[in-house]
């Protein structure tokens, strides 16, 4: 798994990495870049490991892939 510091409940911002689909781009761009966590990190169907995030702007919430996010600096 993706080394992903962050636990439940911590607030973080996210930007989608080079390699990023095109649905995770959106996501970010659409709903963030800030996000809380709230599940850890899983193997979700067909995500892979992903993260469970909820938009502090938007109200949306949803699974994003470890491998096309990262904390934006």
């Amino acid at each position: 798994m993706k080394n992903f510091p962050f636990k439940t409940g911590d607030i973080v911002e996210l930007r989608p990495t080079k390699g990023a689909s095109q649905r995770t781009k959106n996501r970010i761009r659409e709903n963030g870049p800030g996000f809380r966590v709230r599940q850890s990190p899983r193997s979700v169907l067909d995500l892979g490991e992903s993260v469970f995030l909820d938009s502090d702007k938007t109200g949306w919430f949803g699974w994003l892939p470890l491998s096309e996010v990262e904390v934006a600096q």
